[in-house]
């Protein structure tokens, strides 16, 4: 093929008619393809699931466990959406309410109103659905104003009187194959006609009173099947240019989305609120809305015309609550809209993500430390979460993240209501017998308002320009993670000195003062939490540098901490444990060994024989336990995934083994941490190794340069 060839092939378009036939042969199609007469919702949702979900192999190994933990609490991640970082639980709730609209529940008469702060994603989740449904093929009557469904024809010919009317039905669904008795998990004519409208005024009028107008049948009715179009129709946008009613014609059989639906300067007091009531509540417009002029939509028309499309409504708390505190009748409006939230991110990695698809937009970018980003991102979701609980924000926000961590409840409550995890959106009440604390249980208690306050991604974004610019200037042309927290402050303490703000906004500045605390001296500990953070996993690469084999160790402590420690508790003497010998793995016995037990109880601060006694014992209850968990939770997400049972399993032995290693390792960091002048051959190899696995987390020169001199300055090696 020559390449004139190809590139005709490449710059072919799909024509904006697909298909072209009769009333009768529409009807004789259903049977087989009963998504030809879907409702708007139902292709929202075919289109959004044809797309497919994120293959969670596919994507970078650090978002995985975010996408897993979401998968076993039934939350999907469609591809659709993926763009709109940390949306999966505001989708899952859109999605609900889009089923529920499609077979035929309320929502399907309900504007639906997305209500968040700047920046929280409202616009993104709307222009997401857009992108799904271009292209789309709808069914619709020819030359209808607002491409009705052909569905709706039927009404013209059964009867509105009961019991004719069930008569009438019946017996077409029968011709038709569309009978209940041969329901075969597809709708039945029934079915379909319990989402019908009653027939446009113009279509009738065209077969009524058109060209056969003295022998009207709807067999012979043109029927197009057209794609949905930005351009053409069935994708609106009410830019408050045009009409209410014109752009709900145009976004017949799609999509009407309606941003900054009642800002201020929204014409919606002029009386196009009305017009939106009859559209959702109705299903329907008037006849004269593809025609009428802006300056004269209110008045009176004969006739109207069915309106199918899911409508969506954008604002944000303020314009809402002023919109409703305006209104004589706030229930007229209320009982009329599907509030959905849309919270900021509170996924660290999803959060950090979403800067990186900022940053690769930009021309030129420095280098960012690895944990750079990521401290901004934790700073950012911890100012969205509640502070007040038992378990500290940081850790919890580690876990929203898909840290497999175990937490231990401090106090066990009653019972738990379990947050919305996906499919049926029910809340159900069950007795708390866990003794950890989940990540379901921390959403049921937070709430669905968890996350709309805090740090907006446009003060985020511009925080993230701001540090980007500075650095392109400098000579590392890099920021590191002490660069990063001292930007942070300094531009978050500038941000809270901005006039007019709301007592709320003081509250989340305030917060982040306190949560971007830094050292007064060498020996502070009582740092901020993202100080704090910073501490923490440096010095875990750290330690993983100079103990690259330290996981190994521990699951070996753990392994035979737990076989010795069971036969000791059950009053045997010999424990049988698998040993590497020259390379294989070996079955041997040999005596219990109270004195290794006896060292990991201490360094698990255990005394007295009653309290270490009753550990030993525990060990596998409580393995059994989160196993059964974890299993429980891989089941009801339909995931056959084997559950890992390592040396962090158990918290209280898990924190007794990384103490023990970690002062072994402390001493391998001294040579690290030494220059190269203080060490002989043997130790410069070693110190060269770790810096070059150190180098491989993504540090440059710059940023290890800082990280090795803030580690040995605060003497990190010493802290828990």
């Amino acid at each position: 093929m020559s390449d004139i060839s190809q590139l005709r092939d490449q710059l072919r378009l799909q024509p904006v008619e697909a298909d072209s036939l009769t009333f009768g042969e529409f009807l004789a199609r259903l049977k087989d393809k009963p998504e030809m007469a879907d409702t708007a919702a139902a292709l929202m949702i075919r289109a959004i699931e044809k797309r497919g979900e994120v293959d969670i192999e596919s994507v970078p190994k650090e978002r995985q466990p975010y996408l897993r933990m979401l998968k076993k609490m039934r939350i999907d991640s469609w591809k659709a959406f993926d763009k709109v970082k940390g949306s999966q639980r505001t989708v899952a709730r859109v999605m609900n309410n889009l089923r529920q609209a499609a077979a035929n529940g309320y929502q399907l008469r309900l504007a639906f109103i997305f209500k968040g702060g700047p920046g929280s994603g409202k616009s993104f989740l709307v222009e997401a659905i857009k992108s799904t449904l271009e292209g789309e093929v709808i069914y619709s009557v020819a030359d209808c104003p607002v491409h009705e469904n052909p569905i709706n024809l039927l009404n013209l010919i059964l009867p509105k009187e009961e019991p004719d009317r069930q008569d009438a039905l019946e017996k077409l669904a029968r011709q038709l194959h569309l009978d209940e008795s041969a329901h075969t998990g597809k709708p039945s004519l029934r079915d379909l006609l319990a989402t019908a409208g009653e027939p446009c005024q113009k279509c009738w009028s065209k077969i009524m009173e058109g060209d056969n107008k003295d022998n009207p049948n709807l067999f012979d009715v043109e029927i197009k099947g057209l794609r949905l179009s930005s351009r053409k129709f069935g994708i609106a946008t009410w830019n408050m240019q045009e009409s209410l009613l014109s752009t709900l014609s145009h976004g017949s059989r799609g999509i009407v989305d309606m941003p900054e639906l009642f800002s201020q300067s929204s014409p919606m007091a002029m009386g196009a609120l009305s017009v939106l009531l009859d559209a959702t509540n109705d299903r329907r417009i008037p006849s004269a809305a593809n025609k009428m002029p802006a300056e004269a939509q209110f008045e009176s028309q004969p006739g109207w015309l069915p309106l199918d499309a899911v409508l969506i409504g954008q604002t944000n708390d303020g314009a809402w609550e002023r919109f409703i505190a305006s209104q004589p009748d706030p229930n007229k409006f209320t009982r009329r809209m599907q509030i959905l939230n849309v919270p900021y991110i509170t996924s660290v990695t999803e959060e950090e993500l979403a800067y990186r698809d900022f940053l690769a937009g930009m021309r030129d970018r420095p280098h960012f430390g690895p944990m750079a980003l990521k401290l901004a991102a934790l700073l950012s979701v911890i100012s969205r979460m509640k502070k007040d609980h038992e378990v500290d924000i940081v850790t919890r926000a580690r876990m929203y993240d898909g840290e497999q961590l175990i937490v231990e409840k401090k106090e066990k409550p009653a019972a738990t209501a379990y947050g919305y995890y996906g499919a049926a959106g029910n809340s159900t009440a069950k007795k708390a017998e866990a003794e950890h604390w989940s990540v379901g249980e921390f959403w049921a208690e937070a709430g669905e308002d968890e996350g709309l306050n805090g740090l907006n991604m446009a003060v985020m974004l511009g925080i993230i320009s701001q540090i980007t610019e500075l650095a392109l200037k400098d000579k590392d042309r890099c920021v590191s993670e002490l660069e990063m927290i001292n930007f942070l402050r300094a531009s978050l303490a500038q941000l809270a000195k901005t006039p007019g703000l709301t007592d709320k906004e003081k509250e989340i500045y305030k917060n982040c003062e306190e949560f971007l605390k830094g050292p007064k001296s060498f020996d502070d500990k009582a740092v901020g939490l993202i100080e704090a953070e910073y501490r923490r996993v440096l010095r875990r690469q750290l330690f993983e540098v100079a103990a690259p084999d330290f996981e190994r160790r521990a699951n070996e402590l753990f392994s035979r901490y737990r076989a010795h420690a069971k036969a000791f508790s059950t009053g045997f003497a010999e424990v049988e444990e698998i040993v590497i010998q020259a390379g294989v793995r070996t079955l041997r016995k040999e005596k219990v060994d109270e004195a290794f037990l006896n060292d990991l109880d201490q360094w698990m601060a255990l005394s007295g024989s009653t309290e270490k006694n009753d550990f030993r014992r525990s060990i596998d209850a409580e393995i059994g336990v989160i196993l059964e968990s974890r299993l429980k939770q891989n089941a009801e997400a339909g995931m056959d995934e084997e559950v890992d049972i390592n040396w962090q399993t158990v918290p209280r032995l898990a924190d007794g083994i990384a103490k023990k290693l970690n002062e072994e390792t402390a001493k391998r960091l001294e040579v690290v941490l030494k220059s190269e002048i203080e060490l002989n051959d043997e130790e410069k190899a070693q110190r060269r190794d770790a810096l070059q696995r150190f180098d491989k987390l993504g540090y440059c020169r710059h940023c290890q340069k800082q990280a090795l001199a803030y580690f040995r300055d605060y003497k990190l090696w010493n802290q828990s």
